[in-house]
């Protein structure tokens, strides 16, 4: 025994040095991973833009650097940043080859890298693979037939191309709807839990917050050029550059908070809902868009039919009344000093197209630009002028005064369908359907559960003398689907707004796309996340 360590203490005393470059890529193999490496590198790029570069770019470097790494390691943060970089992004917009990028694009584009990496890493760790990083996802789960309308849509609008005035305008507008188709492919795969979904809420009500306090900051300081003066105060429009888009923005937030506080479970969840909807509506109300407030009243009217079934009787009289009125206004029985004032607010009268007022410029221009998009279509009805092409093909359709376009047709339905034609529009409006379909389902998924529940599962344990925690978990789980609900609604509710406020304007500018396909993201995962959610309970 003695003489078998003694040989052993021999080999080793003669065993060959490593050299330190040879321990150093030891304790590098054994100590390297991903994060740690990243660590290091990521301290020393701070350190070569402090010294290398000028404060206000070097800051501006910092930023994307620490976003791209911290995207690439998590990629569920793209979807955390979007809300932010929508309003945001525009003040700090790259050109390249005429084409802004905003730091919603990058985003966009670093989560679709980190997706597309993790089938390489996932080849590279073969059976290790685990659900963390880029692997904290599910497979492929958007619904089919949103995957079919958004499919036609993208199909469309690139059977556009070969009549477009200007190429450059079709690839950035058919750029636009792929990072819309992107974000959700790769959302639905991304967004897995229910906290993940009231997350992201809660950050696009902090996104939206931030923009009212600047709309304040606007109205207060009088911080605008004379043009958007209407009566007594400044029209506010934020970081968004006009009033309208603006007020479309804060609508998309205002009706999600609004629905939350009208039809939320708790009180908790129902007067945090109500300041933030005090404070978005007050911003709303400086933008005075006539578009905005016409949506927000018909996208609360939906949330007043989906949440308090007891008033649909009340809700049908109205609309019967108000149907009534108009056809009574046509056939001259309701005399026009009744009605006049009305159109006057809305700005339906008195319009003049060669010499307009003050008061009815704006609609006048509006309806010029819808006559130019009509005229555009009639003269290529089936694949338009090339999609993104309104404003490079405006010049030949302008009327009267007003030559100068304003970048859409002010009316995105007669927008696409003079950009891409007939095909274009049924896209669109198959891609729409689709998502009101899916709306559909899970209002009605999460209303047969909540029934079910209410009506089967308690009364069955309280029968049965079931134990009190078991009892109480059941209570909790109809509070928190009371509240899903009340989000399904609300996002309903929003995305009905846009659609609707499309009619008078084109929302879908200033990244606004990837904020419209961020909410359809939360509208297709909430039932499946509560579903889940109550098996792990």
């Amino acid at each position: 025994m003695n003489s078998i360590s003694a040989q052993s203490m021999d080999r080793l005393d003669n065993a060959p040095r490593s050299s330190g470059f040879q321990r150093f890529l030891e304790m590098f193999h054994e100590q390297g991973a991903v994060a740690n490496v990243v660590g290091v590198l990521g301290a020393l790029c701070v350190m070569a833009c402090v010294i290398a570069l000028p404060p206000a770019i070097s800051i501006r470097v910092l930023l994307y650097a620490t976003a791209s790494i911290w995207v690439l390691l998590r990629p569920r943060m793209a979807l955390y940043l979007l809300p932010f970089a929508v309003p945001w992004g525009s003040l700090d917009a790259l050109n390249l080859g005429g084409m802004n990028l905003t730091s919603g694009d990058i985003l966009v584009f670093l989560l679709a890298t980190s997706w597309l990496l993790g089938y390489v890493v996932r080849n590279r760790l073969g059976a290790q693979r685990t659900r963390t990083g880029t692997f904290d996802r599910e497979s492929y789960n958007l619904p089919r037939i949103l995957t079919i309308g958004t499919i036609v849509l993208l199909v469309a609008m690139c059977l556009s191309i070969p009549t477009a005035f200007s190429m450059k305008a079709s690839l950035k507008e058919i750029a636009k709807w792929v990072e819309v188709a992107l974000i959700l492919c790769l959302g639905t795969q991304y967004i897995r839990t229910r906290r993940q979904v009231w997350t992201l809420v809660v950050l696009c009500s902090l996104a939206a917050l931030s923009q009212a306090f600047m709309g304040y900051a606007q109205y207060a300081f009088n911080l605008g050029p004379q043009s958007f003066i209407r009566g007594q105060g400044l029209r506010v429009y934020g970081t968004f550059d006009q009033p309208n888009p603006y007020a479309g923005y804060i609508d998309m937030t205002l009706l999600i908070t609004g629905t939350l506080m009208l039809l939320g479970r708790n009180w908790l969840t129902r007067i945090g809902a109500g300041v933030v909807t005090l404070l978005l509506g007050v911003a709303f109300g400086l933008a005075q868009s006539r578009g905005g407030q016409i949506a927000l009243a018909l996208a609360l009217l939906f949330v007043f039919i989906a949440g308090f079934p007891r008033l649909n009787l009340l809700v049908r009289i109205g609309v019967i009344a108000l149907l009534l009125g108009i056809a009574g206004y046509c056939a001259g029985i309701i005399p026009e000093h009744y009605v006049n004032p009305i159109l006057n607010k809305l700005g339906l009268t008195g319009i003049s197209f060669a010499n307009p007022s003050s008061d009815d410029f704006s609609t006048a221009e509006r309806l010029a630009h819808w006559i130019a998009g009509l005229n555009m279509f009639q003269d290529h009805p089936f694949f338009g002028v090339g999609i993104g092409n309104y404003p490079v093909a405006y010049p030949k359709y302008f009327i009267t005064i007003f030559n100068n376009s304003l970048g859409h047709a002010h009316n995105y339905y007669i927008n696409i369908a003079a950009e891409a034609g007939i095909f274009g529009l049924i896209g669109l409006l198959t891609f729409l359907s689709g998502i009101f379909l899916v709306g559909r389902r899970t209002l009605q998924s999460m209303h047969l559960r909540l029934q079910q529940l209410k009506t089967q599962t308690l009364p069955a344990q309280i029968k049965a003398g079931a134990e009190g925690w078991q009892q109480r978990r059941t209570l909790r789980q109809i509070r928190l689907l009371q509240n899903d609900y009340a989000l399904a609604i609300g996002l309903i509710a929003s995305l009905l707004a846009i659609c609707i406020h499309n009619f008078f304007d084109n929302l879908y500018v200033h990244s606004m796309t990837n904020l419209f396909a961020l909410l359809i993201v939360l509208l297709v995962r909430l039932p499946y996340v509560t579903r889940q959610e109550e098996q792990r309970r």
